[in-house]
Formats: structure tokens, sequence, C-alpha cells
């Protein structure tokens, strides 16, 4: 009996080693680009990195047991930072919907770990190249020519390398310097595999931090990343936001260049500066301030006149320029709003900063936040809806505090949400709060943005800019405030030719 059992300890033994080195061969297949995109290759890797996370938790607990407070504290951190550096390299080499689960949790203040989220923030605008070959050939399969021919100056070094696809400067022929974003191959295939084991994923967000809401995070990045994957898409969508925003002092949008640009591969004119966390760290108060206000107006006009929300607000996604203006890049994910919704929007500021109960719950009704027959708390919703007007509901200087920011994770749970019943519409919207918000605190945002918001809840106010408060001077063609909305063409239609430049015409940066 006793060898019996040998024999089946030796073979179970024999089975798990042959298992384990099975699916190491799995998680090193990859593409040419260096990318793994079967879903059991990408799930060895999460599956690696959750185990390993969990033994530690478990190591962690028993060294907890008789450490002082002290000991315990410096115990967590080490953990997180161990698993938020293991967790970066993953993300950074698989790409796709890892990484940018990574860049959602380096800007979410206060729901991560400090010294966790400094590893993250590696992945907001580098990470692991694909190797320059397979940029030269997607290039030349997408736009029919070599580089040599398109370019006159190519770099092989990338500036950037995201979630989707890395960035290299370059040069046209007539000298114009441009930023070419390409793809990485295979990256739709893997984000597909990565979005069908999406429990997987929020075990990943776990490890990095048990208390954040693993799942909503998660569905936030199914949300976005299929939209990004169009470059095509995303060229028409920084054409309207380019003709928009054309000869604005500060506001910048990037010239795209049609001809040079496919489904796979974005060219877009080159614009230097620093990165959001290379500036926060030098800004002086004043110049924080300046961006503080064209960022607002850059959000806010674009929604509340032209109905229009770009969805990705990340600190990788702002270059900081000398003069104090703000280039903002990566149009992948665009909302597109109804003018009806803005305007019951700007109704239920109204209501709020008036504390007019009866018409707020009117306007639930309508907009379809309360349904028929089904029942609501008023309160509750009220206290939901308070929060997020809170910066410009009273009239007084708002402080934008880590505390405020940290709340925004109870508001939202998604328990709450789901009483609540938000229409989509206003899921879209959280982004602002767990994005834009973020992205105030780390600039020191303190204003009255109760006079500011009067521009929008109260258009015929004919209230200016915010960036005439610091003395700005904003062309006559930016002040007013009534609705014009624009919808960004989908694939097949053209771009209305009012507002924009023919697609296989060059845009040159006003």
């Amino acid at each position: 009996m006793a060898g019996m059992m040998l024999w089946t300890l030796a073979a179970v033994l024999a089975a798990s080693a042959l298992l384990w080195l099975l699916l190491r061969r799995m998680a090193a297949q990859r593409n040419d680009a260096g990318l793994s995109t079967s879903m059991g290759a990408r799930g060895t890797q999460l599956g690696g990195l959750v185990t390993r996370s969990l033994l530690r938790r478990a190591a962690l607990w028993l060294r907890s047991v008789l450490a002082s407070r002290e000991r315990k504290r410096q115990l967590q951190e080490r953990y997180h930072m161990q698993v938020a550096e293991e967790a970066t390299e993953m993300m950074g080499n698989m790409k796709g919907a890892f990484m940018k689960l990574g860049q959602i949790l380096s800007f979410a203040i206060e729901a991560v770990p400090e010294n966790a989220r400094n590893a993250l923030q590696k992945l907001q605008m580098d990470a692991p190249p694909m190797a320059f070959p397979i940029v030269a050939q997607v290039i030349a399969e997408d736009l029919g020519k070599p580089i040599t021919a398109l370019f006159a100056r190519f770099d092989r070094e990338p500036i950037a390398a995201a979630s989707i696809g890395q960035v290299h400067r370059a040069r046209l022929h007539d000298g114009t310097e441009v930023a070419v974003k390409v793809q990485y191959p295979g990256v739709a295939d893997a984000i597909e595999n990565d979005l069908r084991a999406s429990k997987g994923l929020a075990a990943m967000v776990s490890a990095i931090n048990h208390n954040i809401d693993a799942h909503g995070v998660v569905e936030e990045v199914k949300e976005r990343l299929f939209e990004e994957l169009d470059y095509a898409q995303e060229l028409r969508n920084q054409q309207v936001f380019y003709e928009i925003w054309r000869g604005h002092p500060l506001v910048r949008v990037p010239a795209v260049y049609p001809a040079l640009s496919s489904a796979r591969v974005l060219t877009q004119q080159y614009c230097p500066g620093l990165s959001f966390n290379d500036f926060v760290k030098v800004a002086t108060p004043a110049e924080k301030k300046l961006a503080v206000h064209v960022i607002h107006d850059f959000v806010f006009d674009s929604m509340n006149r032209y109905c229009l929300f770009n969805g990705d607000p990340h600190p990788g996604n702002y270059i900081f320029q000398d003069d104090g203006g703000i280039v903002f890049i990566d149009y992948g994910c665009v909302k597109s709003f109804n003018p009806d919704f803005i305007q019951d929007l700007q109704a239920m500021n109204r209501t709020l900063m008036e504390e007019r109960r009866q018409d707020f719950e009117a306007l639930l009704k309508k907009m379809q936040v309360v349904l028929p027959e089904r029942p609501y708390d008023l309160d509750e919703l009220w206290d939901f809806f308070c929060y997020h007007s809170h910066p410009f509901r009273t009239d007084r200087v708002f402080t934008f505090t880590p505390e405020w920011v940290q709340e925004a994770f109870s508001v939202m749970d998604p328990t709450k949400q789901t009483r609540i019943n938000l229409p989509k519409n206003f899921v879209f919207l959280n982004r602002i709060t767990f994005g834009l918000n973020s992205i105030m605190l780390a600039l020191d945002a303190a204003e009255n943005f109760h006079e500011i918001h009067r521009r929008y809840n109260y258009p015929d106010a004919a209230v200016p800019p915010s960036l005439t408060r610091v003395g700005v001077d904003v062309p006559e063609r930016f002040a007013p405030i009534a609705l014009s909305p624009i919808r960004p063409a989908r694939a097949g239609a053209e771009p209305p030719a009012a507002r924009l430049s023919q697609p296989g015409e060059p845009h040159a940066q006003a």
C-alpha cells in the first residue's frame, strides 16, 4: 500500500512538473512584435503574478502577527512595492488591457499606495518597445511604401510606448517634424483574449490593492480599449478637436496627416514639451494655476459648447510647453453627447446650486435616472450629485484635497450606482471624477469654480472663458458658449466640409 502511494505521489509530481513546463512554454510564446497574444500565454503570465502575490500576502500576514505597528507598516509598504514593480514589468511587456489598467491605477490618487503608484507611473509614457523592423513592416504594409519613401528621417528608438502602440519621432521630406504612432501587431487579439478573462484582470488589480473596486476598474478598461484600436477613427476625432481649438493661444491639438495615416498608423505634428510628472516637479504655483485654467477650458468648453468629451484624461496625454500652452493628445476614445443631454445637465446643475429639490427630482425622471415604477431614495440621489457638483455648487474658493478625491471611491461604489440606475451618459462622465479630479489635485487647484462654471450653467450670462481670469487674451471666437454640436465622422463617412480640411490634406498648426 505504501508503495502504491509513493508511485501515485511520484506520478502527481511528474504531471505537475510537465504542466509547469507547458505553462512556461505557453507564457514564452510571442509574435514578431514581442507580444504574447493567445489567451493561454497571457493567462499564464497573469496567473503567475496573482499566485506570487497571494503567497507574498500570506507571508506578510505571518510576519505581521507579532510585529509592531511601525513594522507592520514597513512590511505592507514593501509588499505593495514588490507587487507593483512586478506588475509594472508584466503590464509593460503584455501591453493591451493589462497596460491600460496600469495607466488608470497610476493616477488613481489615494486608491493605490504612493510607492506602488510611483512604480506604475512608468507606464504613463514608457514601456518596453517593439523592435524597429516590425515598426517599418507595419508602416509599409499599411501605407504601401517603405519608410524611406515616406519620411526624410525616422528615429529607430520610440519616444513613447503605450498600451496599444508606440510613438516615433520623424521628419517629412518638406522638413516638418512629426510624431508617428504605430500599433503593435496582434494587439487586437491580445485585448480580446484579455477581456474574455476579465475576472483575472480584476484579480490583478486586487493584488495591487484589495480595497480598490477591481471590477469597476476593469469595466472602465473594457469600454475604452476597442474604441482606441482604430487609428483611422482617432484621426477623425483629432481633426474635429483640431478645428475647434485652432488659433487658441494656449490650448493646442496637434495637426494630423491623413495621407500618412491608416487604421494602425497615425501621423501628427510633433510637439515638444514636458510630461505631466516632469511639469509638476518643476512648475511654480503660478504655472500650475495657469495649467488648471487651460485644462479646465479645454475639457468643459469642448463638452458644454461642442458636446464632445475626450474620454481619456490621464497624465500621459498632456504635453506642457514653455509659454504655458498645453498640447492635448490621444483622441482614441471620444464621447459625443446629445445637445438635449447637455442642456438637461446644465439645468440639473442649476437645481443643485439653487437648492431646488423638487425641480431636481423632475429632472431625474426626465433624464431617466429614475425610472417609472421603480423605487428611489431622493436624499441618496441628491447627495450623489452634490458630490459631483461640489467644486462649483457653492460661491467660494474650492481646493482639491486628497480627502475629497478619496471620497469618490465611496460615492461611486458600484452597488450604489446600481441602486441609482445611472444612464450610460452619466457613467461616462464619472471619468472626470477619476481622471480630471486627480489631475487637478496634482496641480494644487484652488479656484472659485462656482463663478467659473456660471459660463456653462448659466449660458445667458455670457461669462468669458476661465483663462481670462488669469490675464490671458482669448480671441473672440472662443468667447461664446452657445451650443454648436459637432459629431466626429465614423468609418466610411466624410467629415463635415465646413468644419474640417479634406482627408488627404495635411493640417498646419495655427
